[in-house]
């Protein structure tokens, strides 16, 4: 399967952000974070991320008289580079672009009430410091990511991307 077919599902990418959260879960786990969507839906998306060496087993654990797996992300998962990292970077673009087009060709959406906004800003900063800022924003939404779905959340998505400035004309180095 496609790189970022597999990885741009929703579900999947909720599976994969829990499993690079938490370092190795068990299946089990992943169904009791992903409670509102079907446990067999779970389990198949589980299967696909398996199947297309993007989480692998790494224990099994006997329960009950069967056998549960503990899952970690495949080391290539954790550091992709060249193509597969252009590829993964379009395809999240595209769907970027995709999700704010479906958004806003609805009839009844309203970007003030549903805090549709994009922000950017140009930083000069030491790469320590940008390092450090980037640890303190997902230290910051960590305990978000951690929450698990109840009927008075809503999901809501966070896109963060970093790039250089199209044209670095700063003349102080």
């Amino acid at each position: 399967m496609d790189i970022a077919k597999l990885i741009l599902n929703p579900a999947r990418l909720r599976i994969l952000q829990y499993i690079r959260l938490h370092g190795s879960v068990r299946t089990s786990d992943i169904v009791k974070y992903l409670n509102d969507i079907p446990r067999a839906t779970v389990y198949h998306h589980v299967k696909i991320l398996e199947e297309n060496n993007m989480i692998e087993v790494i224990k099994e654990n006997r329960v009950r008289g069967t056998i549960e797996k503990v899952y970690a992300l495949k080391e290539y998962t954790t550091s992709m580079e060249g193509e597969t990292f252009v590829a993964l970077s379009t395809a999240f673009y595209v769907g970027l672009m995709q999700e704010m087009n479906e958004y806003f060709s609805r009839k009844e959406q309203d970007h003030k009430k549903d805090n549709v906004f994009f922000s950017s800003a140009l930083l000069y900063m030491s790469d320590n410091e940008y390092e450090n800022l980037l640890k303190s924003i997902a230290d910051l939404l960590k305990p978000y990511i951690e929450q698990k779905p109840k009927s008075n959340l809503k999901l809501r998505k966070l896109s963060i991307i970093s790039s250089p400035p199209v044209a670095d004309n700063d003349k102080t180095k």
